[in-house]
Protein backbone atom coordinates (compact mmCIF):
# COMPACT_ATOMS: atom_id res chain seq x y z
CA UNK A 1 0.00 0.00 0.00
CA UNK A 2 1.65 3.29 -1.30
CA UNK A 3 1.63 6.74 1.34
CA UNK A 4 -1.33 7.91 -0.70
CA UNK A 5 -3.31 4.84 -0.31
CA UNK A 6 -2.83 4.88 3.55
CA UNK A 7 -3.61 8.50 3.63
CA UNK A 8 -7.33 9.48 4.42
CA UNK A 9 -9.57 11.36 2.20
CA UNK A 10 -9.63 15.41 2.98
CA UNK A 11 -13.28 15.31 3.49
CA UNK A 12 -12.68 12.36 6.12
CA UNK A 13 -9.75 14.10 7.63
CA UNK A 14 -12.11 17.80 8.04
CA UNK A 15 -14.80 15.94 9.30
CA UNK A 16 -12.60 14.25 12.55
CA UNK A 17 -11.22 17.70 12.87
CA UNK A 18 -14.98 19.31 12.95
CA UNK A 19 -15.92 16.54 15.06
CA UNK A 20 -12.62 17.14 17.42
CA UNK A 21 -13.00 20.54 17.39
CA UNK A 22 -16.63 21.02 18.76
CA UNK A 23 -16.57 18.17 21.53
CA UNK A 24 -13.01 19.96 22.54
CA UNK A 25 -14.88 23.38 22.69
CA UNK A 26 -17.81 21.54 24.41
CA UNK A 27 -15.40 20.29 27.12
CA UNK A 28 -13.60 23.12 27.66
CA UNK A 29 -16.90 25.40 28.41
CA UNK A 30 -17.89 22.36 30.97
CA UNK A 31 -14.28 22.57 32.84
CA UNK A 32 -14.72 26.88 32.84
CA UNK A 33 -17.72 26.71 34.35
CA UNK A 34 -20.19 26.98 31.51
CA UNK A 35 -22.14 23.63 31.37
CA UNK A 36 -25.18 25.44 29.76
CA UNK A 37 -23.01 25.29 26.56
CA UNK A 38 -23.50 22.01 25.32
CA UNK A 39 -27.30 21.74 26.35
CA UNK A 40 -27.98 24.92 24.21
CA UNK A 41 -25.51 23.47 21.64
CA UNK A 42 -27.51 19.96 21.01
CA UNK A 43 -31.12 22.77 21.39
CA UNK A 44 -29.63 23.96 18.31
CA UNK A 45 -27.93 21.01 16.55
CA UNK A 46 -28.52 17.67 17.63
CA UNK A 47 -31.59 16.14 16.06
CA UNK A 48 -34.84 15.93 17.38
CA UNK A 49 -37.77 13.55 16.02
CA UNK A 50 -40.66 15.36 17.09
CA UNK A 51 -39.37 18.22 14.29
CA UNK A 52 -40.10 15.64 11.96
CA UNK A 53 -43.92 16.09 12.65
CA UNK A 54 -44.14 19.42 14.03
CA UNK A 55 -42.40 21.21 11.31
CA UNK A 56 -40.97 24.24 13.91
CA UNK A 57 -37.99 24.47 15.54
CA UNK A 58 -35.75 27.13 16.80
CA UNK A 59 -34.81 28.49 13.71
CA UNK A 60 -36.24 28.19 10.13
CA UNK A 61 -35.13 24.66 8.35
CA UNK A 62 -33.76 23.34 11.60
CA UNK A 63 -35.64 20.41 10.67
CA UNK A 64 -33.27 19.82 7.92
CA UNK A 65 -29.78 21.26 8.68
CA UNK A 66 -30.28 18.39 11.76
CA UNK A 67 -29.78 15.48 9.58
CA UNK A 68 -26.54 17.34 8.98
CA UNK A 69 -25.57 18.82 12.21
CA UNK A 70 -25.84 15.95 14.47
CA UNK A 71 -23.67 13.70 13.43
CA UNK A 72 -20.85 16.41 14.71
CA UNK A 73 -21.55 16.90 17.79
CA UNK A 74 -21.28 14.19 20.50
CA UNK A 75 -21.76 13.49 24.16
CA UNK A 76 -18.21 13.51 25.80
CA UNK A 77 -14.57 12.71 25.13
CA UNK A 78 -14.09 8.71 25.20
CA UNK A 79 -17.89 8.89 22.34
CA UNK A 80 -16.12 11.29 19.77
CA UNK A 81 -12.90 9.26 20.31
CA UNK A 82 -14.71 5.83 19.70
CA UNK A 83 -16.55 7.16 16.72
CA UNK A 84 -13.59 8.95 15.44
CA UNK A 85 -11.41 5.82 15.39
CA UNK A 86 -13.46 3.79 14.16
CA UNK A 87 -14.28 6.18 11.13
CA UNK A 88 -10.45 6.20 10.51
CA UNK A 89 -9.98 2.78 10.22
CA UNK A 90 -13.28 1.92 8.28
CA UNK A 91 -12.37 4.88 5.77
CA UNK A 92 -9.11 3.65 4.98
CA UNK A 93 -9.89 0.50 3.37
CA UNK A 94 -13.53 1.51 2.14
CA UNK A 95 -11.93 4.69 0.18
CA UNK A 96 -9.35 1.67 -1.31
CA UNK A 97 -12.52 -0.12 -2.69
CA UNK A 98 -15.27 2.73 -4.14
CA UNK A 99 -12.93 5.48 -4.02
CA UNK A 100 -13.71 8.93 -1.81
CA UNK A 101 -16.38 10.81 -3.58
CA UNK A 102 -19.09 7.79 -3.63
CA UNK A 103 -17.58 6.82 -0.27
CA UNK A 104 -18.61 10.76 1.54
CA UNK A 105 -21.90 9.99 -0.60
CA UNK A 106 -22.49 6.68 0.90
CA UNK A 107 -21.71 8.63 4.38
CA UNK A 108 -24.14 11.13 3.96
CA UNK A 109 -27.43 8.79 3.02
CA UNK A 110 -26.36 6.76 5.61
CA UNK A 111 -26.47 9.52 8.55
CA UNK A 112 -29.81 10.50 6.99
CA UNK A 113 -30.99 7.05 6.57
CA UNK A 114 -30.05 6.63 10.49
CA UNK A 115 -31.73 9.52 11.57
CA UNK A 116 -34.90 8.69 9.59
CA UNK A 117 -35.16 5.12 10.84
CA UNK A 118 -34.48 6.74 14.44
CA UNK A 119 -37.11 8.61 14.00
CA UNK A 120 -39.29 6.54 12.69
CA UNK A 121 -38.95 3.86 16.06
CA UNK A 122 -38.35 7.20 18.51
CA UNK A 123 -41.22 9.76 17.32
CA UNK A 124 -40.86 11.61 20.54
CA UNK A 125 -37.03 11.05 21.08
CA UNK A 126 -34.45 13.37 20.93
CA UNK A 127 -31.68 14.39 21.88
CA UNK A 128 -29.92 11.91 19.15
CA UNK A 129 -26.42 13.20 18.42
CA UNK A 130 -22.89 11.58 17.40
CA UNK A 131 -21.67 9.99 13.82
CA UNK A 132 -22.32 6.50 14.91
CA UNK A 133 -24.62 5.74 12.75
CA UNK A 134 -22.97 6.79 9.23
CA UNK A 135 -19.97 5.35 10.46
CA UNK A 136 -21.91 2.13 10.67
CA UNK A 137 -23.42 2.82 7.02
CA UNK A 138 -19.55 2.60 5.92
CA UNK A 139 -18.90 -0.60 8.01
CA UNK A 140 -22.02 -1.59 6.04
CA UNK A 141 -20.77 -0.53 2.49
CA UNK A 142 -17.77 -1.96 3.29
CA UNK A 143 -19.14 -5.67 4.14
CA UNK A 144 -21.54 -5.43 1.12
CA UNK A 145 -18.66 -4.50 -1.25
CA UNK A 146 -16.39 -6.95 -0.33
CA UNK A 147 -19.22 -10.04 -0.21
CA UNK A 148 -20.02 -8.78 -3.52
CA UNK A 149 -16.36 -9.13 -4.77
CA UNK A 150 -15.66 -12.56 -2.49
CA UNK A 151 -18.26 -14.19 -4.11
CA UNK A 152 -17.48 -13.26 -7.97
CA UNK A 153 -13.78 -14.60 -7.04
CA UNK A 154 -15.08 -17.51 -5.41
CA UNK A 155 -13.22 -16.45 -1.94
CA UNK A 156 -14.66 -18.07 1.55
CA UNK A 157 -16.85 -15.28 3.20
CA UNK A 158 -15.67 -16.90 7.04
CA UNK A 159 -13.62 -14.12 7.61
CA UNK A 160 -16.34 -11.44 6.41
CA UNK A 161 -19.09 -12.92 8.34
CA UNK A 162 -16.55 -12.85 11.39
CA UNK A 163 -16.18 -9.30 10.79
CA UNK A 164 -20.09 -8.76 10.98
CA UNK A 165 -20.09 -10.80 13.95
CA UNK A 166 -17.77 -8.71 15.76
CA UNK A 167 -19.28 -5.50 14.87
CA UNK A 168 -22.81 -6.50 15.89
CA UNK A 169 -21.11 -8.16 19.39
CA UNK A 170 -19.80 -4.89 19.81
CA UNK A 171 -23.03 -2.94 19.44
CA UNK A 172 -24.90 -4.69 21.76
CA UNK A 173 -22.54 -4.78 24.15
CA UNK A 174 -22.19 -0.88 23.94
CA UNK A 175 -25.63 -0.86 23.70
CA UNK A 176 -26.16 -2.44 27.27
CA UNK A 177 -23.09 -0.96 28.95
CA UNK A 178 -24.14 2.69 27.84
CA UNK A 179 -28.20 2.40 27.53
CA UNK A 180 -28.57 6.28 26.30
CA UNK A 181 -26.87 5.03 22.58
CA UNK A 182 -29.41 5.21 19.54
CA UNK A 183 -29.26 1.84 18.45
CA UNK A 184 -31.69 2.34 15.86
CA UNK A 185 -29.55 4.77 14.30
CA UNK A 186 -26.90 2.16 14.20
CA UNK A 187 -29.53 -0.42 12.35
CA UNK A 188 -30.23 2.78 9.72
CA UNK A 189 -27.25 3.52 8.79
CA UNK A 190 -25.90 -0.07 8.74
CA UNK A 191 -28.79 -0.99 6.60
CA UNK A 192 -28.62 1.93 4.16
CA UNK A 193 -24.58 1.44 3.65
CA UNK A 194 -25.13 -1.90 3.23
CA UNK A 195 -27.51 -1.85 0.78
CA UNK A 196 -25.09 0.74 -1.35
CA UNK A 197 -22.01 -1.56 -0.81
CA UNK A 198 -23.78 -4.27 -2.70
CA UNK A 199 -25.04 -1.86 -5.26
CA UNK A 200 -21.57 -0.41 -5.95
CA UNK A 201 -20.24 -3.95 -6.02
CA UNK A 202 -22.67 -5.13 -8.45
CA UNK A 203 -22.27 -2.69 -10.77
CA UNK A 204 -18.43 -2.95 -10.50
CA UNK A 205 -18.26 -6.28 -11.14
Amino acid sequence: MTDRERRLPLWVRALILVCLLAEGILSVADLAGYPALRPATFMLGAFWSPLLMQGVGLYPGQGVTMFLTYGLLHGGLLHVAMNMVSLAAIARELTRMIGPGAMALTYLASQIAAALLFAVMQPQAGPMIGASGAVFGLAGALVGYAAINLTRRRKALTPLFRSVGLILLLNVALTVMMPSIAWQAHLGGAAAGLIIGLALGMRRS
